[in-house]
């Protein structure tokens, strides 16, 4: 087949997919060839004799920028990426393909470089299994996360998805201890093994497919146990009165992450979706609109009630300046916590050093600049080990 056989055979071969404009016709629109390559089409020139088209091969990604109104209509016909166009001249009863390079596209054929598409454009892959089915399939726990934002759906920016991962995994992490673990950092072991990895991302708003690394399929491990608490803290955002109080069955910690986690969001503008599934065919689903957070979140911050616990710890008080309403306390393991005298411990009398249980107010706060944990504390009451007054 000779090369001009062979161009006709492509330009005959092509199906429409989507006109953008129209005016007694078809004048701009999007077609594919049998193997999925996308064509533009764009009316440049018509006589009585004929008319002319500029044909182009364009990629899925700049077909995209183009509809969502990213890219120039004008651009994308005068820089087409291969290099090359066709102008498809058509007759009454034949039709005549010719090959161009991009200087001999002509700038009398193209509209305004101010001229747009403004299409919604899905630029993510459908979902093609659910949760429970993935988690049967690989033994392995996953949580499909569904960001719904305000505007442009099928797009985020890199620093607000890593925002947003990175909380949750922390969320993860904290929730990965005991509910009740007296833990003012999350041991490396169980960072390491409650670790979730990114495995996918589909289109349903901006979503996000995480797979625990390992399986457990009676779901008695602490990825397991942190995954299925982490979904149910989502679940009760639908109804933002009941987080304050399913959240105070954890850890100090686990909240106050969690708490960051809602502002992240409010943060990001978005809504969330979780899908949960577990190898034993155990799962939940929720929807939390982003009105929904926004009051959850609101409601934790009317006091710092969840971010604040108070302990008893067995420690040697090793440093106090009444002046000042300090003290520094050494406990287990040799870490040295020091904080501020409440009022009625400021008048007590100490020994200094002595070996004394400690009654703390400790609260966590994360910053919101460093995501790190701040801690501070209290003494609010103390009395010897050894029982005496």
């Amino acid at each position: 087949m000779s090369h001009s056989n062979y161009l006709k055979s492509l330009i005959s071969d092509l199906t429409p997919i989507e006109i953008f404009d129209y005016y007694d016709g078809p004048k701009f629109y999007s077609c594919r060839d049998k193997a999925g390559q996308l064509f533009l089409v764009y009316w440049i020139d018509e006589t009585t004799e004929s008319t002319a088209w500029l044909y182009l091969r364009i990629s899925q990604e700049r077909y995209n920028s183009l509809k969502s109104g990213n890219l120039a209509i004008a651009r994308a016909l005068a820089q087409p990426e291969e290099g090359l166009a066709f102008v498809v001249t058509s007759m009454s009863t034949d039709f005549q393909v010719q090959e161009v390079s991009v200087e001999e596209i002509s700038i009398e054929w193209l509209p305004p470089e101010t001229d747009f598409l403004e299409i919604p454009t899905q630029a993510l892959p459908e979902k093609m299994a659910s949760a429970q089915e993935i988690a049967s399939r690989t033994n392995r726990q996953v949580i499909d996360i569904a960001f719904d934002k305000l505007s442009n759906a099928y797009e985020m920016g890199a620093g607000k998805l890593g925002q947003l991962l990175h909380s949750l995994q922390n969320v993860i992490y904290a929730l990965a201890c005991d509910e009740k673990m007296d833990v003012r950092r999350v041991p490396e072991e169980i960072k390491y093994k409650s670790e979730v990895l990114v495995t996918g991302l589909f289109a349903s708003s901006f979503g996000v497919r995480l797979q625990s690394k390992g399986g457990d399929i009676f779901g008695t491990d602490e990825t397991a146990r942190a995954v299925e608490s982490l979904v149910k803290l989502i679940a009760t955002l639908e109804v933002p009165e009941s987080v304050p109080k399913e959240l105070h069955r954890f850890n100090v910690l686990a909240r106050s992450r969690f708490k960051h986690f809602l502002r992240v969001i409010v943060d990001s503008q978005v809504s969330i979706k979780t899908e949960w599934g577990t190898p034993n065919g155990r799962g939940l689903n929720s929807t939390a609109s982003f009105h929904e957070i926004l009051q959850a979140l609101n409601m934790l911050e009317e006091t710092d009630d969840a971010t604040k616990t108070t302990v008893n710890r067995n420690a040697e008080l090793v440093g106090v300046d009444v002046e000042s309403d300090f003290f520094a306390i050494k406990v287990e393991n040799n870490e040295i916590i020091k904080g501020r005298l409440s009022k009625p411990v400021s008048n007590r009398h100490f020994d200094v050093p002595s070996r004394i249980i400690a009654t703390l107010e400790e609260s966590c706060i994360i910053d919101p600049l460093t995501d790190r944990e701040k801690w501070s504390y209290t003494l609010i009451d103390f009395k010897r080990a050894d029982g005496k007054v």
